[in-house]
């Protein structure tokens, strides 16, 4: 197939076009003029378009001669009028060529539910696709409205979709820092300030400070459990998971109609992930017990049973790739070929 990928230049794009060039496609991406992250694209086979996908011209002129469009252009943060309008306008002109158009695929986000506990408490553990959709912020709403959006070119052009929901997207070496006392006494201080979460005290205790004074510094490693001993427990995504199950989710004849929480294999459990930092950088983890329990977890079940999900980034994967950047420079836009390097 001929795919066109909606910024192709962005953490998840570049991936997803590796992945797809891997897989015999040929491959059309829409980058930004002047585009800092086009260094990304450098050296592969691929058309590029530069422009604004809040043009409607332009949008169509992209699509125009390609068999299947992959949207995963968004800015994330304060953006939600440039992001409506971006969905709104690619949806609108892939719904003019439904007939023609094998899939649309929309990025959306885990924040549509959404299944971080220190904003508000989850429906029930783990968040699957049919958790309550109750969107925080004015970056989850927009995602909520391009899923509507989508849904509705379906509806009316007959344009066949499929949805993907990507948990926290981690790559490079980000994954490190969500194991330190800071990120865990930020998630405090944040469940504090939202009374629907899981980690609001009612009784106005502000637990991070005790954490922040008991700590080397706010670096070390965290190991945090809650007093019944149940761990901590974060399930981001990699960038390169997410870009194969795009490619899942445009290949798959089952993926049609359907969407697809987008995850790590499993939970990674702090304990655990505050252990293989501390094993690499030789400081040992600080250990609390406190009396909250922070969940982030995505149920994936549905794309491994459906479409073929086969997510790699594990807990130790990813920690091992994230030092491998973060020491030896390592660039991450492919998993490491088996048996190399």
């Amino acid at each position: 197939m001929k795919i066109l990928v909606a910024g192709a230049a962005g953490q998840v794009g570049c991936r997803l076009v590796r992945q797809l060039l891997a897989r015999n496609h040929e491959v059309r991406g829409t980058v930004l003029p002047d585009d800092p992250a086009l260094e990304r694209l450098e050296g592969l086979d691929i058309e590029l378009a530069a422009g604004d996908l809040t043009d409607e011209a332009f949008v169509n002129g992209a699509v125009n001669g390609v068999d299947a469009v992959i949207h995963t252009a968004n800015y994330v943060g304060p953006y939600f009028d440039n992001n409506v309008q971006t969905d709104r306008t690619v949806t609108s002109v892939c719904g003019q060529y439904a007939d023609r158009l094998e899939r649309f695929v929309y990025t959306s986000s885990s924040a549509v539910f959404p299944n971080d506990s220190h904003t508000i408490a989850c429906a029930y553990h783990p968040v699957d696709e049919l958790h309550p959709k109750r969107p925080t912020g004015e970056y989850a709403l927009g995602k909520l409205i391009g899923e509507e959006f989508t849904e509705m070119a379906a509806r009316l052009t007959g344009l066949r979709s499929a949805v993907v929901r990507p948990s926290h997207v981690q790559s490079g070496d980000g994954v490190l820092g969500r194991f330190t006392v800071g990120a865990v006494a930020g998630l405090l201080e944040r469940g504090q300030n939202s009374p629907l979460s899981e980690l609001y005290m009612a009784d106005g205790t502000e637990l991070w400070h005790d954490l922040l004074a008991e700590a080397v510094d706010e670096a070390q490693p965290c190991s945090v459990r809650d007093l019944e001993g149940r761990p901590w427990l974060y399930q981001p995504n990699d960038a390169r998971d997410i870009a194969h199950m795009l490619v899942c989710a445009v290949e798959e004849p089952a993926a049609l109609g359907e969407s697809f929480n987008c995850g790590a294999p499993a939970p990674f459990s702090y304990p655990e992930a505050a252990a293989i930092i501390s094993e690499h950088d030789g400081v040992e983890p600080l250990e609390v017990r406190l009396p909250v329990r922070f969940r982030y977890d995505h149920d994936n079940t549905k794309g491994r049973s459906l479409i073929n999900f086969r997510p790699r980034g594990d807990l130790r994967t990813m920690i091992d790739s994230a030092l491998r950047v973060r020491d030896e420079g390592h660039i991450d836009y492919e998993w490491p070929v088996a048996g190399g390097q």
